[in-house]
């Protein structure tokens, strides 16, 4: 729509567009003020001769007047190109929160004498613009940028509501406009806010009436302190002993949702085992100084390590797929799309570079030990380039007959083949192990040995030698309907230098096998997939959760917030302000 349909008299805020569609602005951060009556004006402002013109589209979310805010759901503003006048679109902000834009264009051919494809329609990068929310306490409006904050520990804040109402009154008087209060859920077995043991239920030593208590709290808070309330919200992760986790573990990394845990879950179960044998096998069980923590490393590669055999989570099973491909060869069977040319005159090296790009199964994740196969069918395709075919019935005049003892051969060349193609799959695993037994080893310093540690003292099963990274669900009437894989939930916890935006228990990373995870042995790490369908009751449980916290605060912390997916923190910060 154009300025010119809008009344003259509204604030205009101009936001330029460059020649590439991304916002003009120093910083590049867009900051607004809350929304006024009438309408205050984003006047995106676009130069008429701009690439982004061409074909283009300028697509907004910003919600219109009547309409209700959807996150996936933008407006259409085409851009025409004109060379003498800069194109302006404006649009009224009716409501607080974080809006996105971006633009759609056809880019221009590159030059060249031949004639050009037509080039493929380009989108930019999706950018934001955050409008501050409207804050008042009793009548009075309080700019975002005037907040000042008293942060308090709820659980300590004594007596409801005698206690409460005497610190909030000296909070009130002290000059503080807004209260942070750690979480107000039910706690659970380590007594930490932040480990809530159910997410809907107010925590009953501290309000004995539930909701009720909070609702008259804030009530009291706002009216005679003049204080508003902002909460931590906790969507991360919740208490290993929330009961809901024994109805719904698949809200959770389990080895049933994530099965390429289940080698870390080997390796913890070992860890924890050889801290309880290490007096059977002689090595020290209080360390008092760095020779006796070599003692206790230099042990856990034979006492455990070589127990559980997590090389064979790595590496193709030479035994298994040489004669299944030799087998497949003989038959005659071949894949159809793996014909190979020339074959024979290939090196190892091209002959194991051809199985590892086509053949090769498993490659990317641990789904179980030996996971890692090679394609019988595509692996008889190369032995048929090279040995003819195995099967005189599909053998012709013009092809290469096959090779007098032909099956021993060609298992003897497969195994090489495959034993070449490990090669690269033990030395990531030697890697692997090297870190795993670096990160043991600088943990238990650290818990056992450095001054600035907490000293824990002997291992035995309170201060076992490491911190589990998996807590193990109770066998009970709740439990016993689940696959007995699903019981076993990834802890939460954090990664030194980690990228925020990647899944630290996802497919794709290791931290968990490499022992490199900061772990809280008192939180479950909560797995929601990409949307509500991959995990109905989780979604739908912290969407509850969430809601019942704006309905008392005007403001949110979002705890553990590099650990929580971001589609996560958009959706159900879009459901608070609902």
């Amino acid at each position: 729509m154009g300025s010119n349909n809008l009344s003259q008299a509204r604030e205009v805020y101009h936001l330029p567009l460059d020649d590439a569609g991304h916002p003009d602005v120093p910083g590049g951060y867009i900051y607004l003020p809350p929304p006024t009556d009438p309408a205050y004006i984003v006047r995106f402002a676009i130069e008429g001769t701009s690439s982004v013109c061409r074909e283009g589209s300028l697509w907004v979310n910003v919600p219109r007047q009547v309409e209700k805010f959807n996150r996936h759901a933008f407006h259409e503003y085409k851009l025409h190109p004109d060379f003498n006048r800069t194109l302006c679109i404006d649009l009224p902000i009716h409501y607080a929160g974080a809006f996105a834009f971006y633009t759609t264009y056809v880019p221009l051919p590159g030059f060249s004498s031949a004639t050009a494809s037509a080039p493929t329609p380009t989108k930019t990068e999706t950018f934001y613009f955050d409008v501050s929310p409207k804050l008042t306490v009793n009548g009075a409006m309080i700019p975002i940028n005037s907040l000042s904050i008293f942060s308090v520990i709820s659980k300590l804040m004594g007596e409801y509501p005698k206690d409460w109402e005497r610190h909030l009154r000296g909070i009130g008087q002290r000059g503080y406009n807004m209260v942070h209060f750690t979480p107000l859920m039910e706690r659970g077995s380590s007594n930490s806010p932040y480990s809530m043991y159910d997410q809907l239920n107010f925590d009953p030593t501290c309000f004995p009436n539930g909701e009720e208590d909070v609702a008259a709290m804030i009530k009291s808070a706002e009216k005679t302190h003049g204080l508003l309330g902002l909460t931590d919200v906790v969507w991360n992760h919740t208490a290993n002993n929330s009961r809901w986790l024994e109805e719904h573990p698949e809200a959770g990394y389990n080895i049933e949702t994530a099965p390429w845990l289940e080698v870390a879950l080997e390796l913890d179960n070992a860890l924890l085992q050889y801290g309880t044998d290490l007096a059977k096998y002689g090595l020290p069980t209080e360390l008092k100084s760095a020779k006796d923590l070599q003692k206790v490393m230099d042990g856990m590669k034979p006492h455990c390590l070589d127990l559980v055999n997590i090389w064979e989570y790595y590496v193709v099973k030479v035994p298994r797929d040489a004669p299944a491909a030799v087998e497949a060869w003989m038959s005659g069977i071949t894949s159809a799309d793996s014909q190979v040319d020339g074959a024979k005159e290939w090196s190892l090296s091209q002959k194991v570079d051809y199985l590892r790009s086509n053949a090769l199964t498993g490659a990317h994740e641990f789904a179980g030990r030996f996971d890692r196969k090679i394609d019988p069918y595509i692996a008889a395709a190369l032995l048929t380039s090279v040995y003819g075919h195995g099967c005189p019935a599909h053998s012709s005049g013009d092809e290469q007959s096959p090779v007098a003892g032909g099956q021993e051969i060609a298992l003897a060349a497969m195994t090489q083949w495959l034993n070449a193609l490990n090669v690269p799959f033990y030395q990531e695993y030697d890697a692997d192990v090297a870190v795993i037994k670096q990160q043991v080893m600088d943990r238990v310093r650290y818990l056992r040995l450095d001054d600035d540690g907490p000293k824990l003292g002997p291992i035995n099963k309170e201060h076992a030698l490491i911190e589990s990274y998996f807590t193990r669900l109770p066998l009970n009437e709740r439990t016993k309907k689940h696959n007995p894989k699903a019981l076993f939930l990834a802890n939460n916890g954090w990664v030194w230098a980690a990228d925020a935006m990647r899944d630290n228990a996802g497919s794709s990373s290791r931290t968990y096998l490499r022992r490199q995870v900061i772990v809280w042995g008192d939180c479950v790490k909560l797995r929601y997939g990409k949307k509500p369908e991959d995990n109905p009751y989780l979604w739908d449980f912290m969407t509850r959760y969430t809601r019942l916290m704006a309905k008392y605060f005007a403001g949110f912390r979002i705890d553990n917030c590099h650990s929580t997916p971001l589609h996560v923190a958009e959706y159900l910060l879009d459901q608070a302000r609902d």
